[in-house]
């Protein structure tokens, strides 16, 4: 472990008093807590040790320590250079993370190992079991997730049509399906994704939107295409530079976090190869021209599909979501409206036909024959009927729907 590269702390402090384990991995025991997989830089984990998490600040007491054989092989102690695991009894998975060192307590300092950050989630949605009795599995599967997966975030909510569930945020849309696909696999659950939102702060009638700046180092090849793709969602150039020797550049934009949380990281990906990389962070909350797009189905309000969208999105935005939800809702006994709303005004509209049977025929023959009367009667009939089933029917958006609007 090079002392050299950590200014703050004398040659003779690391050497002799500290303790600097990083965290690589980890996974939770009903028994024993919390148990962490390590490498020793420097001092020595032992038994009975009193350490702490060097970013979190926890302290706790080493219960045991050992090697991998490849069970886990209890030792005395581990030494600098090696790895093993670490059983630190704590029950709070939450005060765990891939990336943390743990060190000496009482030492005054962090000597935290130099790289940790704490990774920023990229997309936010809500996830919801279809079985409300299976909310508490769901919670279960998602912290032992959040163990080996630090870029997992989530925190509780309730919706009104879906029940209880969590707000998560991960990397990108390929992160989101993979752990959609995990809990539902590992945990047998049945899951509902809903598409991702970011919060705008409102005073009085006006809007704030959160802004972050964005940096995007990519080949000099696909320059070109990254400016055009950062312009249609709506960011503002605001420098380039060269990355040291290398063909790189390294392009600095400020866009709106709705557009961010969309699929930019995946088109980023994609209009690149997979070479260019991402980082970004909060700049601040700016005036625009926004309100709540509401999304009616039937008349009434579908709260899960309704969000903020700022004016020059808002007919995009509600057009592009109705054909979508269009194509997702089974067709019916009686008609289906969908319709979004915007600032008390209908911008969008689709609708969704009705199963009709031929009621000017029965048995194979045709019903009043020439007389007009005779069949405006009987399709007046049929109207009626669909328009009673409308205000007694309720319509059900399938699981699948809601996975296909995830995807923008």
């Amino acid at each position: 472990f090079s002392t050299s590269s950590n200014s703050n702390y004398s040659s003779s402090e690391v050497e002799k008093n500290s303790i600097q384990a990083l965290i690589f991995d980890s996974y939770y025991d009903s028994h024993r807590g919390v148990i962490t997989f390590v490498r020793v830089f420097s001092g020595e984990l032992e038994k009975g040790k009193r350490v702490k998490l060097a970013n979190s600040g926890v302290e706790f007491t080493i219960t045991e320590v050992g090697y991998f054989n490849p069970d886990l092989i209890p030792n005395e102690k581990l030494n600098q250079g090696e790895i093993g695991y670490v059983i630190t009894n704590l029950k709070d998975i939450h005060q765990v993370r891939v990336g943390d060192t743990i060190t000496n307590v009482g030492t005054g300092r962090h000597l935290s190992l130099l790289g940790y950050k704490k990774v920023k989630p990229m997309v936010f949605a809500s996830i919801f079991p279809t079985d409300s009795n299976d909310y508490l599995n769901l919670k279960k599967g998602l912290e032992k997730l959040y163990l080996n997966d630090s870029a997992l975030q989530f925190q509780g909510i309730y919706s009104k049509a879906l029940g209880a569930g969590f707000r998560v945020g991960f990397l990108g849309l390929l992160h989101a399906d993979v752990v959609r696909e995990r809990l539902e696999r590992e945990f047998n659950l049945n899951l509902i994704l809903t598409p991702p939102q970011v919060e705008f702060k409102r005073e009085d009638s006006n809007f704030f939107e959160p802004v972050v700046k964005i940096m995007i180092i990519t080949p000099n090849d696909y320059s070109g295409r990254m400016m055009q793709l950062v312009q249609n969602y709506r960011g503002r150039f605001i420098g380039m530079d060269s990355v040291g020797t290398s063909r790189d550049l390294s392009l600095q934009y400020e866009m709106p976090m709705s557009e961010l949380i969309s699929d930019f990281y995946d088109r980023l990906k994609s209009a690149t190869s997979g070479y260019a990389s991402l980082d970004w962070e909060f700049l601040e909350y700016r005036q625009v021209k926004a309100d709540k797009l509401e999304i009616l189905i039937n008349n009434n309000l579908v709260e899960e599909f309704s969000e903020v969208v700022v004016s020059e999105r808002a007919y995009e935005k509600a057009s592009n979501l109705l054909k979508r939800i269009r194509e997702i809702i089974p067709r019916q006994q009686y008609e289906v409206k969908l319709q979004a709303k915007y600032k008390g005004k209908i911008i969008a509209s689709e609708r969704i036909s009705p199963y009709r049977k031929n009621v000017l025929i029965k048995s194979g023959k045709v019903i009043g024959a020439g007389d007009v009367g005779r069949k405006r009667k009987l399709l007046e009939k049929q109207k009626e009927g669909k328009k009673r089933m409308k205000m007694i029917g309720r319509v059900e958006i399938p699981k699948e729907g809601f996975l296909k609007l995830f995807k923008r």
